[in-house]
C-alpha cells in the first residue's frame, strides 16, 4: 500500500512538472476545456463607440460565445479573437436577442452585417442561417443589434483594441 501512494504521488509531481514547462509562455495557464475559464475583457473603440468586450480567444470560448445569455449591457460585446485570417461563419445558436457583427481586419472594419435575428423557437440547427464576412477577417465584434447605426460604424474604420 505504501508502495502505492509513493507511486501516485510521483506521478502527480511529474504531470504537475510537465504541464508546467508544455503550457503557454513557460508556467501560464493552459486552457482545459473541462476547467472553468477566467473571463478576458478589454476596451474597445471604433468612432464614439467605446465599448467593454468579453475576449473570446480559445476554442472553447469561441464556441460558447453569447449563446445562453439573455442579453449584452448597452455598451458591451465579444470581440472573438482569432490565431490567422480567414471567413469564420458564426450561427445564432442558443440566442435569444438580435446582434450586429463588425467584421475585423487587423485594425480594420471590412464587413458589417446589421440585425441578424436569433432562432425562432423550435428552429432546428440544420436551419439556422450562417453568417459570414465577404473576406477573411481576424477578429469579429459581436453587439446588440442596432449598434452599428448608433455609432454610425461603417467599413473602413479603425479599431482601437486596449
Amino acid at each position: 500500500m505504501k508502495k502505492f501512494i509513493i507511486q501516485t504521488v510521483l506521478l502527480i509531481v511529474v504531470i504537475g512538472v510537465a504541464v508546467f514547462f508544455i503550457s503557454p509562455k513557460g508556467g501560464g495557464s493552459i486552457a482545459l476545456p473541462f476547467l472553468p475559464q477566467k473571463e478576458k475583457s478589454a476596451s474597445l473603440q471604433i468612432n464614439d463607440a467605446k465599448l467593454q468586450v468579453e475576449v473570446a480567444d480559445t476554442p472553447t470560448k469561441r464556441s460558447k460565445g453569447l449563446g445562453g445569455r439573455a442579453s449584452l449591457g448597452e455598451n458591451e460585446g465579444m470581440l472573438f479573437a482569432f490565431d490567422k485570417e480567414d471567413k469564420y461563419p458564426f450561427w445564432m445558436k442558443g440566442l435569444s436577442f438580435p446582434l450586429d457583427f463588425v467584421w475585423i481586419k487587423g485594425t480594420e472594419v471590412v464587413d458589417i452585417s446589421e440585425n441578424i435575428q436569433p432562432p425562432v423557437s423550435g428552429q432546428s440547427d440544420a436551419s439556422l442561417p450562417i453568417i459570414a464576412p465577404k473576406v477573411p477577417v481576424d477578429k469579429v465584434l459581436e453587439v446588440n443589434a442596432g449598434v452599428i447605426k448608433k455609432f454610425n460604424i461603417k467599413v473602413g474604420d479603425t479599431v482601437s483594441v486596449k
